[in-house]
């Protein structure tokens, strides 16, 4: 199973990977890996805690302190690094990963406009890589996630984000962003999760249940041994 799970900041994407993660670990088994570090500054590639130690305060305001040519260079070989693929012997999860970067690069990092030396406007660079990650991960499934303008003013005023990205000014033309972004994307199998008026658990259970229809028939198979 890979999934591709994206959404403006505040939306609830970190959420739902880890509670889908978790039903994926109980009714497919293996082990569900969780790629959550393609949203600028916090893109450690390790996993959190030990014996690896997060990255410091100090070493996230480096990170926002980069140039625009370096940013795009990180984001461009992480992203090509966690390319999802089928031979993977484990599921895979990436949160945000390239329909993010073509949502945020130009207007918060500086990368990503349309003379941009590696592969001009990101949303042209996320197609390429559709293409790739197509013919090696056919079964991959996009997840939009999404909430209403008033829900995500909600949410960032209650529990504001360390380091974060969208500011209120930026919720309408971020959500309209990122909607763009999934429209085009040449992924043909595609879930819209609305969390703004759901629990938790009705967002996972309704994303549950439109994973059903995509699940591949290894999938399947390790579901039914799983019952057993």
């Amino acid at each position: 199973m890979n999934l591709i799970i994206a959404g403006c900041e505040y939306s609830g994407t970190t959420t739902l990977a880890n509670g889908i993660a978790e039903w994926a670990r109980k009714t497919l088994g293996g082990t569900q890996e969780i790629h959550d570090h393609f949203k600028i500054p916090h893109i450690a590639t390790y996993r959190i805690g030990p014996p690896a130690e997060p990255l410091t305060d100090e070493e996230l305001r480096q990170i926002m302190a980069w140039t625009p040519k370096m940013k795009e260079m990180v984001q461009r070989q992480s992203m090509n690094y966690h390319m999802p693929n089928t031979c993977r012997a484990d599921d895979y999860i990436v949160v945000g990963y390239h329909i993010e970067d073509a949502v945020y690069a130009a207007p918060f990092f500086g990368y990503g406009h349309e003379k941009e030396p590696q592969g001009g406007l990101r949303t042209k660079y996320a197609r390429h890589l559709e293409e790739e990650f197509i013919s090696q991960a056919p079964d991959t499934v996009l997840v939009c996630v999404k909430a209403s303008p008033d829900v995500i003013a909600e949410r960032m005023a209650a529990n504001p984000h360390p380091f974060s990205i969208v500011q209120k000014k930026d919720i309408e033309p971020v959500l309209a962003d990122f909607e763009t972004e999934f429209e085009r994307s040449a992924i043909h199998a595609k879930i819209v999760i609305d969390t703004s008026e759901a629990t938790v658990e009705e967002s996972l259970d309704e994303l549950r249940q439109g994973l059903q229809g995509h699940l591949s028939i290894e999938d399947r198979r390790r579901m039914v041994v799983r019952r057993k």
